[in-house]
């Protein structure tokens, strides 16, 4: 017997609140239909494991993570899809919550998925991640309380991890372009730690600016398929994040290459652009799969003239969480 589980990117478009009354690092983000998480998990003879990766990607820290906190024994794990690494899409969680999951339903453990989070660490800054493995769509989650130290550490319980407060489907008509570029890679688990582990206050007028455009007119634009302005008020929050951000990453992108992508997606005409997470991941928010495409490769042609190496994918929103199916 085994288990498949399916599990898609997620895209991480920021945060609205940094630090509230106690409250730190409310996100808000979107399901991928691809790059995918593919794996399955089958029982072996016997109390040892196997594993079998035939993604071409590097996760075996997900595999040590996830075998040395169930224990697993007496099975077989098989990768056969990946998303690439620290390249913002969220590739750890995804893999590490699919293996976790499967496991757990081969085996008759009974942890669901935000059990199987607070276990791993998941969801320690952001819960866009565990709440896409879940739900998929448009998703803005609520936040977690600090420690007492001031930091923000790894969940201790389910209501310690961050919250759902509003998800919805994301139009089908909706595209997302990704441009990736070669040769950069954003903070790994541990890079992160140095920008993340402390939050700090923004003026309030930030800070207020922050609530409006997530409240007043993200949440809304959605719900009326409004891709103008759902797209205006997502740059502006890019841009406010990014400045947070900026004394970590040398700029309000990871990168000048990121930032030109960026300004040459806007001149070509998209509705919203954004970095996902630390980069070097850009996405740029358009109405209708043809018109996204389009789009893309005049992008890529510019860009190239600068000498900028990268590639796209033109995806849509994906409004279902993990896929999971039993193999007899």
């Amino acid at each position: 017997m085994s288990v498949v589980v399916h599990a898609s990117a997620r895209i991480h478009m920021g945060f609205y609140n940094f630090l509230t009354d106690g409250i730190a690092y409310g996100g808000l983000g979107a399901a991928l239909s691809q790059p995918s998480v593919v794996v399955r998990v089958s029982r072996l003879g016997g109390k040892g494991f196997d594993v079998v990766n035939r993604s071409g990607v590097d996760i075996s820290d997900c595999i040590d993570s996830v075998v040395k906190a169930f224990d697993l024994r007496g099975v077989g794990i098989e990768v056969l899809s990946a998303i690439p690494r620290h390249i913002g899409l969220g590739s750890t969680t995804q893999m590490t919550l699919a293996i976790a999951y499967a496991a757990s339903k081969l085996l008759g453990l009974g942890y669901g998925v935000r059990d199987i989070a607070v276990r791993l660490c998941r969801g320690r800054d952001s819960g866009i991640g565990v709440i896409a493995f879940e739900r998929g769509g448009f998703i803005v989650d609520s936040g977690r309380r600090i420690s007492e130290s001031g930091k923000v550490l790894c969940p201790t319980s389910l209501e310690d991890l961050p919250q759902p407060i509003f998800r919805a489907p994301i139009p089908r008509k909706w595209s997302f372009i990704l441009f990736i570029q070669k040769m950069r890679r954003g903070f790994d688990e541990i890079g992160e730690r140095r920008a993340m582990d402390v939050p700090t206050s923004l003026p309030k007028d930030i800070q207020h600016e922050l609530y409006k455009l997530v409240f007043l007119y993200m949440i809304p634009s959605i719900l009326r398929r409004d891709i103008d302005v759902f797209g205006k008020a997502l740059t502006r929050l890019q841009f406010v994040v990014g400045e947070y951000f900026s004394k970590y990453q040398g700029g309000i992108f990871c990168c000048e290459e990121a930032e030109a992508i960026v300004n040459t997606m806007l001149r070509h005409g998209v509705k919203g652009v954004g970095q996902s997470s630390w980069g070097p991941t850009v996405y740029g928010l358009v109405e209708g799969h043809a018109i996204a495409k389009r789009i893309a490769e005049r992008v890529l042609k510019d860009v190239k003239s600068k000498g900028i190496e990268a590639e796209y994918m033109v995806v849509k929103a994906s409004n279902r969480g993990a896929m999971v199916v039993m193999e007899r």
